[in-house]
């Protein structure tokens, strides 16, 4: 890997259902789903990490539900 992309990327392994997925983020600006994370994507149109993030705190959420 180039020694820029090493360091404005950092690579995140997680499991979904038992396969391996790598999620890249920007090591300076790293992604989050808080409300404070989420109105600053709107306030800036950053209207795809807006959605992904609206749309892993929902699973969460719902991960977190009694049933």
């Amino acid at each position: 890997m180039p020694p820029l992309m090493n360091e404005l990327s950092a690579l995140r392994r997680f499991y979904v259902s038992g396969q391996p997925v790598e999620l890249w983020e920007d090591a300076e600006v790293p992604f989050g789903w808080t409300r404070d994370d989420m109105e600053g994507y709107a306030a800036n149109g950053a209207w795809e990490l807006l959605f992904n993030a609206l749309v892993l705190n929902a699973a969460l959420d719902s991960s977190s539900a009694v049933a």
